[in-house]
């Protein structure tokens, strides 16, 4: 069974859509009995970094996911959710603070840069389908096309924990793998064939 993490703020329905058509088992639930008990776990995010944190507390979901992943057992971040696994963002923060996140995996989620991107035309958020380059991660094939939505990257702070890059203005991580920790900054339930390819390798992780 792989659980995803109901706080309110994720694509909820298409990632159950696309794990069901996957023919996986699959729960949408706050419940930590639950969450304890699935063999993986998803945490799926749309908003604002901020809200989505205060989110998790509401649903006293915080210490639930980080001692999932503590578990062993494979977690995967979706879009905002890869961006919460860090361990802090400036998004929505006061000027010069930072908000704290998960602390899954070190690093701070970081506007992308007005210099690179829409002082040269390109507009903030990226929304649409980019390309995976230098791909390392066990769940991801290099030169796939995926689909993003966001205006925030994660500025990773040891490249070993990245699995592959992106480039929009400049070349960014687009997504994370530290043992059984994965994460993507694109939507792999809105990715086509490549991303059911990456959900249906996290679920065999799971089944293991």
């Amino acid at each position: 069974m792989i659980a995803i993490v109901d706080y309110g703020m994720g694509n909820l329905a298409s990632v159950s859509k696309a794990l069901i058509y996957l023919h996986e088992k699959v729960i949408i639930t706050n419940d930590k009995d639950v969450i304890r008990n699935a063999d993986g776990l998803i945490v799926p995010g749309v908003g604002a970094y901020g809200p989505a944190m205060e989110a998790l507390k509401a649903h006293d979901m915080v210490d639930a996911i980080k001692e999932f992943a503590a578990s062993g057992k494979p977690v995967l971040g979706i879009c905002l959710g890869m961006q919460l696994f860090l361990d802090s963002s400036e998004e929505g923060a006061p000027e010069g603070e930072l908000i704290e996140g998960l602390g899954l995996i070190p690093g701070v989620c970081r506007r992308f840069p007005n210099s690179e991107t829409v002082d040269k035309g390109m507009k903030v958020p990226q929304m649409g389908w980019n390309k995976l380059v230098d791909v390392s991660g066990s769940l991801l094939k290099d030169g796939d096309f995926v689909y993003f939505v966001h205006s925030y990257y994660c500025d990773v702070k040891d490249s070993s924990d990245v699995a592959a890059y992106a480039e929009y203005g400049i070349k960014y991580p687009c997504a994370i793998e530290r043992g059984n920790i994965f994460a993507t900054q694109f939507h792999p339930e809105k990715s086509g064939e490549a991303g059911l390819h990456i959900l249906e390798k996290f679920a065999r992780r799971a089944s293991r």
